[in-house]
């Protein structure tokens, strides 16, 4: 039946989510320590663009949830163009890692927040941990004026 009504609309496709999931996700910059983060911080900085810090790990689950179900929405993926993103990879929690994670204060993966360009200060209210869904991401940088 739904197929039957989607051939009466011309124009209009029926994509189910998994192709969303499946599809070309946002390019972040992967930094694992400090360096790598104050050198991506500085790039976004020079085009006065915010930044999304996303602090993920390969053994989190609650992480490849966030990357399925938000990071490939197609809303959030046009949201995201004007935003540099940067994935911090803690997935071996060395030196490197934990000392951004203690600079940042970052409890753990999954981590979000976004930087001001202007000043390189964390905006307020825009700091997510745990799980996230699409509408609450969507919440939080609308809230952030992004």
């Amino acid at each position: 039946m739904l197929l039957t009504f989607a051939a009466c609309l011309p124009g209009l496709a029926f994509v189910p989510w998994r192709t969303y999931a499946q599809a070309a996700r946002p390019a972040f910059a992967q930094i694992t320590d400090r360096k790598g983060f104050d050198a991506a911080l500085g790039r976004a900085r020079a085009q006065k663009k915010p930044v999304l810090a996303y602090f993920t790990a390969e053994w989190c689950p609650i992480c490849k949830s966030i990357d399925a179900r938000v990071f490939s929405h197609p809303v959030i993926e046009r949201r995201l163009e004007s935003i540099a993103l940067v994935r911090a990879d803690v997935t071996a929690v060395d030196a490197g890692s934990r000392a951004l994670m203690e600079h940042l204060r970052v409890p753990g993966p999954p981590t979000m927040f976004v930087i001001d360009p202007k000043d390189g200060r964390e905006m307020p209210r825009t700091r997510l941990t745990g799980a996230v869904d699409a509408n609450l991401f969507l919440d939080t940088i609308n809230l952030a004026g992004l």
